[in-house]
């Protein structure tokens, strides 16, 4: 029997949010994001400012040439993560299957609580009744046999619409569809294809498993089950899934750079706040991973697996030292970030590999820190490079 996932995607969350909160803003073009005359970027923006182009991550400066007219907003993102988690309590009334892809965006299993596809659609309208009752803000809602195929419904069916693809319509609907539809078919993949003649979903079909398979290893497996709508894990209830799976910092720096120095400093600062709040959730990093974006805007993600889990910011500034020097390669830097994914509960890791933090001088003075700094704050205790 073919399963019954509905993905819920808020429009324009935080310029949404921005709306509710202040009606005087309903109708305007509106983009949330850092300063025009500094180095901020777009993080949200209406449709009708992305229709002149503006995308997320784009300079403000730039957006405000391309849409002069928009009102630009500070981000607020304590708000938006609270009415995030609000929307998320919204959900769980009607099914305990969900689980969030970010932010503004969920997918919920209802395959046993909607009688098939018609039932589903009409829980998709009592969702989004729900959320715009309680919090006034508009809601998309995509519904297929899996996460992909109700993917792509959710983004046909913006914005503030509802759109259902049961099995017996997929091919239809998706064959036609420019393969890039697809998740996980990024710019580089879908250039690939298109040289190889495959520029739609059904083209992708049609290739077959094995072929793709030769192009992408285990990745065009992955592509090809879902061009033929098969779900291929189950939804995670949220409450099962509530730790998280990584944590990361990033930057823009104030002017782009190529000093040495200035970009130790930035690295120290976000190893240092990466480590403490990773400390403060109580996990430990399995996966080192770092973002260096260059003047030009080329952007590379880096990662690196790690003998022992770590939660030092002295394990991270090292790797992220080594890493910047291996790649820079004499370019001025725009961003930096720094992460660490593969968290794991730090009792279980304790377990594992058999250390005790108590034994370490080192970190216990770290914890002594960190005590510090919850209760006077980060700014009266810092290294003497960051002053």
């Amino acid at each position: 029997m073919s399963r019954v996932i509905l993905h819920i995607d808020m429009d324009s969350f935080f310029c949404s949010v921005e709306r509710a909160l202040n009606p005087l803003l309903e109708g305007k073009p509106l983009m949330v994001g850092g300063s025009p005359s500094g180095r901020g970027v777009v993080v949200a923006a209406t449709y009708d400012v992305k229709a002149k182009g503006v995308r997320q991550g784009m300079p403000a400066a730039r957006a405000v040439r391309l849409a002069p007219e928009a009102i630009i907003l500070p981000s607020r993102h304590p708000i938006y993560t609270q009415i995030s988690a609000g929307i998320l309590g919204v959900l769980s009334t009607f099914t305990s299957a969900i689980e969030p892809a970010s932010i503004d965006e969920s997918y919920l299993d209802v395959s046993d609580v909607s009688g098939g596809f018609s039932g589903a659609a009409r829980i998709g309208l009592r969702i989004r009744s729900a959320i715009r009752d309680r919090y006034h803000l508009p809601a998309s809602v995509g519904i297929g046999p899996s996460r992909a195929v109700a993917k792509i419904a959710s983004v046909h069916a913006k914005p503030d619409g509802i759109q259902v693809i049961p099995p017996e319509r997929m091919r239809s609907f998706l064959d036609p569809l420019p393969v890039s539809n697809l998740g996980g078919v990024g710019p580089k993949s879908a250039e690939t294809l298109s040289n190889l003649g495959i520029r739609t979903i059904g083209d992708l079909i049609t290739a077959g498993e094995k072929r793709l398979v030769r192009l992408f290893g285990e990745k065009g497996a992955t592509l090809f089950r879902r061009a033929l709508g098969e779900e291929i894990t189950p939804i995670v209830a949220w409450y099962e899934s509530a730790d998280p799976k990584s944590m990361s910092n990033e930057t823009t720096l104030a002017a782009d750079t190529e000093d040495g120095d200035t970009l130790g400093a930035a690295l120290l600062w976000l190893s240092e706040k990466l480590a403490a709040r990773i400390r403060s959730a109580g996990f430990l990093g399995k996966v080192f991973t770092m973002k260096i974006r260059f003047s030009d805007f080329t952007t590379i993600d880096k990662r690196r697996t790690l003998t022992v889990p770590t939660d030092d910011e002295k394990t991270i500034y090292s790797m992220a030292k080594r890493t910047l020097r291996l790649h820079r390669k004499g370019r001025k830097v725009r961003l930096v970030g720094v992460g660490l994914s593969g968290l794991r509960r730090r009792t279980s890791v304790q377990e594992e590999f058999g250390f005790d933090r108590g034994r370490s001088r080192r970190l216990r003075s770290i914890e002594v820190f960190d005590a510090v700094r919850r209760r006077f704050g980060r700014e009266k205790l810092k290294k003497a490079r960051l002053l």
